[in-house]
């Protein structure tokens, strides 16, 4: 008796299928009439829900096939495998088809709809972004003057990587089936790229030392049948100071903009404009350059000038942070 093996009478499981595909038709039905109005949040939400009615519809389904054959089966046919009959066979296969083909086609309404609206420009951009930040540490020229040009390089590749990644692995179940192999190439050939860039690393070390060699010899044969000269002042290094990191205060950015172009020049006298460049994107929150667009102006004063608009704090201007209220005015 299915009471017997379930606790549950054939009624009440047959019930509880019908509830379960009730619940699933209705989840379905609301994720296809607002799929084009919800954000990507809420659509993910929907869709997991989705996932969760299906698997409860699923086992339901089940758990009415094991309590018809626990009814039909006879103790002295314990031994014999039970069989259903043909119309509650069907019954039963019919309902776990339809159900999953249902679940994949809301699965493409909602695919195409976050791919469309979200997934496609957020992914794209971010393996473009990756894919710049390597050519750039490529087309480094590998001299003793260029290896703390080419690290700062490699940092912000690091960066991308890391940001790719993540943005990757956000979006994997939902890039369509026809981009995957290209997008997933793509990642795996800026992976190895990295690899090659930060083994490229030990040329410009070489480079340096050799360089470094040359000057020795050169300083050393010079003062050769000369008097000794007096010895020179030591020098204390003073260990750099990190980069300040500007978050979107407007009341904080000509403050922060003074400490950092004051610490960036005595960190990189050379005073290289690339290095300038590359080392202002690293120390302006993420979403601040992506709002703004930052990486895709040629040098930090270009950059500068797109943050000043964005973030006055002169006499008259809003002084508050970004996502705080606005102070009344007496």
């Amino acid at each position: 008796m299915a009471e017997d093996a379930l606790g549950k009478t054939v009624k009440q499981l047959k019930r509880e299928r019908t509830t379960a595909k009730s619940s699933f038709t209705r989840q379905a039905n609301f994720i296809t009439r607002g799929v084009s109005s919800m954000l990507e949040a809420e659509l993910k939400d929907e869709f997991t829900k989705l996932s969760d009615c299906l698997r409860q519809l699923l086992d339901a389904n089940d758990d009415y096939r094991m309590g018809l054959l626990a009814e039909i089966k006879k103790p002295e046919e314990e031994e014999e495998e039970a069989v259903l009959e043909k119309q509650q066979e069907g019954d039963i296969e019919r309902t776990e088809n339809e159900a999953e083909t249902k679940f994949e086609e809301v699965k493409d309404i909602v695919q195409t709809n976050l791919w469309s609206r979200y997934g496609k420009n957020e992914l794209k951009t971010a393996i473009i972004e990756a894919e710049n930040a390597c050519d750039q540490a490529n087309n480094v020229v590998v001299e003793s003057t260029n290896l703390e040009c080419y690290e700062v390089h490699l940092t912000l590749l690091e960066k991308r990587i890391k940001e790719l990644t993540t943005v990757m692995s956000a979006w994997e179940r939902w890039i369509p089936a026809l981009l995957k192999d290209e997008l997933d190439n793509r990642v795996k050939d800026l992976r190895t790229a990295s690899n090659r860039l930060e083994h490229k690393r030990a040329e410009f070390v070489t480079a340096r030392r050799i360089a470094e060699q040359m000057r020795a010899t050169e300083v050393s044969g010079g003062w050769r049948g000369r008097a000794l000269p007096t010895p020179a002042t030591p020098i204390v290094k003073i260990k750099p100071t990190t980069l300040p990191i500007f978050n979107g205060c407007k009341r904080e950015y000509h403050r922060w903009r003074k400490d950092w172009e004051s610490l960036q020049r005595q960190g990189e006298p050379t005073g290289s404009a690339e290095v300038k460049k590359l080392q202002l994107l690293d120390r302006v929150e993420d979403k601040i350059s992506k709002d703004l667009r930052l990486s895709t102006y040629n040098t930090a004063e270009d950059i500068f000038r797109v943050m000043e608009n964005r973030f006055p704090s002169q006499a008259g201007e809003d002084t508050t942070c970004e996502g705080e209220p606005a102070k009344e005015s007496h």
